[in-house]
């Protein structure tokens, strides 16, 4: 028997997902091609056409409360073969950013990330933090120490304070949030399931193991390219962390000193630092020359979207040509760059939780969460499962 739905639009959300990037929504008709050409939807309920009339309706408790959202990579496998223009990966993409930002703890961070007219002063606080450590400590003299040496422009002690305190909030903000979105789905979710459940860690292992290697991203054919992309920005970043983890347990536990600052040499912890380094940043320059030259396979671009880029190329970039210019000898270049690149790794810290950095958490807790549940179901499999016989009270009750 049917479930009964109780429909209560809510106008404001809908206008919010047409500002946020769903701009086409009303132009779908409900032809359902957007969930037959997408390749990694679950045959049991697929998306992303369920979400597009929930849109459309103004239903936000169920756009809110649903996992598909997160399941979606947005390949725009399904925006390419729309017959009527109506981009479901877009307004995929706007439900996401507006998840965020309802869920997300502090709340006004989402805010803050959210809307172009806050940039100066998103952008501003760590930028002021940034320049007052170093009037503090320097002066703004870059002439010297020569040869380079940060400690001595920037005294390391509130440097570690300042960004190890940032990333304590950034992990408790994620996991505050991403704690969030679990109840919601355990309390809230819209889709009827099948399965057994499975225990929260054997479903965060199967999730790992489709995350890790992108195998999803593989079923992509409209924009395969950003399997390769992701794939190298997601192991660059894994390979800058190891490093930065590496460094700073030599330093501050076994007070080693650190590598040769003269080029990168055969050190392993620089090797592996700069390797991953141009990995991270060649699959960020590929997303984003993707978004400017085929904005029809990569989809529409907001706001959101770019400054994610920005923060997070900008870290890159920075940190590359700081080495790069120390490499060459400029010293004023070196400690001005290592000021800037400051700037980014600051605002990456501070923003990690709100900037679309965050669809890894979310993304991660809806793949464990529908292992959980079975929701990966396939119709075969659907098919064969026989759920768990009901108590003769509660069969006779229905």
């Amino acid at each position: 028997m049917a479930k009964e739905l109780i429909a209560e639009p809510d106008l404001g959300f809908t206008k919010g997902l047409l500002k946020s990037g769903g701009s086409d929504l009303k132009k779908c008709y409900q032809c359902a091609t957007c969930s037959v050409a997408c390749k990694v939807s679950p045959d049991n309920q697929p998306y992303p056409r369920k979400e597009m009339i929930w849109a459309q309706w103004g239903l936000k408790d169920r756009l809110m409360n649903d996992p598909d959202i997160w399941l979606c990579h947005q390949c725009n496998d399904c925006s390419t073969l729309c017959p009527r223009g109506a981009n479901p990966g877009d307004l995929m993409k706007a439900v996401r950013k507006m998840h965020i930002e309802s869920t997300c703890w502090p709340s006004f961070l989402g805010g803050l990330v959210g809307e172009p007219s806050m940039f100066v002063v998103a952008m501003g606080i760590p930028v002021v933090v940034v320049l007052l450590l170093v009037y503090f400590f320097n002066g703004f003299d870059f002439s010297g120490p020569s040869p380079v040496n940060y400690g001595a422009f920037i005294n390391y002690i509130p440097i570690q304070v300042i960004y190890t305190l940032a990333l304590v909030f950034a992990v408790v903000s994620l996991v505050i949030s991403l704690k969030r979105y679990w109840n919601s789905l355990e309390a809230n979710n819209p889709i009827e399931v099948q399965g057994p459940r499975k225990g929260f860690v054997p479903s965060l292992i199967e999730a790992l193991k489709e995350i890790l290697p992108h195998t999803t991203f593989r079923d992509c054919e409209a924009n395969n390219i950003r399997y390769a992309a992701h794939l190298l920005t997601f192991w660059g970043m894994i390979g800058l962390f190891v490093t930065t983890a590496i460094v700073a347990f030599n330093i501050d536990i076994l007070h080693l000193k650190p590598p040769s600052q003269n080029g990168p040499g055969t050190v392993a912890i620089k090797i592996l630092g700069n390797a991953s380094a141009v990995a991270f940043i060649l699959g960020l320059v590929i997303m984003t020359v993707r978004r400017l030259t085929v904005p029809d396979q990569a989809g529409s671009s907001a706001y959101f979207d770019w400054l994610f880029l920005f923060v997070i190329l900008g870290t890159g970039i920075t940190g590359l040509v700081t080495e790069l210019v120390r490499w060459a000898g400029s010293v004023p270049g070196a400690y001005f760059f290592y000021m800037i690149h400051l700037m980014f790794v600051l605002a990456l810290l501070l923003y990690l939780p709100f900037l679309k950095f965050a669809h890894l958490g979310y993304r991660t807790v809806a793949i464990a969460w529908g292992k959980s549940v079975g929701r990966n179901m396939t119709l075969a499999t659907a098919a064969k499962y026989v759920p768990p016989a009901k108590p003769v009270e509660e069969a006779a009750s229905e």
